[in-house]
């Protein structure tokens, strides 16, 4: 029996940059049953389209570059919006280039970005901590002034890990906060001035991959 593919479920929030202190050194009230300080690092993503064609969709071609690495990623969007969401992450190029062919057949070419036009491009360091051992908790700033945080967990049950990171952030209001936390390309594109991207027509996109 194959086993299923694991999906990359997050949650986005609200956080107070004041309060990294106290994370970091886990004295919030109350305190993460478990907090591991992984590492401090930056990248410069950079995101391809079409028209709009991949992102009306609920895909997003980037390649994420650091002084370490460079990777081609086409994140699929399962289900959800902006802040709430379910992604497959695709990193092989012919499973990236055949998701591409299902909307733009005539732009996989070899180059890397598949011919296409590029739609954004910010760099972010990120900071990254595992919380209560199971709990990705992401911390992003970007060159354009914005802040924000994310709750990750792979996994193959979307309903109940989501179940869980809802269950996991409602014990710690002090640093995960209630409001609407605005990801980082909405950020992006409003900062800019950008129309080239309705992010109305995309937050209930839903797609699936074979």
């Amino acid at each position: 029996m194959t086993a299923k593919r694991l999906l990359e479920i997050k949650s986005k929030f609200l956080f107070n940059p004041s309060l990294v202190a106290v994370l970091q050194s886990n004295k919030g009230s109350p305190a993460f049953r478990r907090l591991e300080a992984l590492h401090t690092h930056t990248f410069t993503d950079t995101y391809y389209d079409h028209g709009n064609t991949l992102s009306k969709n609920g895909i997003w071609l980037r390649q994420r570059t650091s002084d370490a690495s460079m990777m081609l990623e086409a994140k699929v969007r399962i289900s959800g919006d902006f802040a709430r969401s379910t992604f497959d992450e695709i990193t092989d190029w012919k499973e990236i280039a055949a998701v591409i062919r299902q909307h733009l057949p005539g732009f996989c070419t070899r180059k890397k970005d598949f011919g296409l036009d590029q739609l954004a491009e910010f760099t972010t360091t990120r900071q990254e901590f595992l919380a209560d051992d199971n709990f990705a908790v992401v911390l992003d700033y970007t060159d354009f002034g914005h802040a924000v945080g994310e709750v990750e967990l792979m996994a193959e049950d979307e309903e109940e890990a989501h179940r869980e990171i809802d269950d996991f952030m409602a014990r710690y209001p002090w640093f995960f906060l209630k409001g609407k936390a605005e990801g980082k390309l909405e950020a992006y594109f409003r900062v800019k001035g950008h129309d080239r991207l309705d992010l109305s027509e995309q937050l209930q996109v839903v797609t699936t991959t074979e």
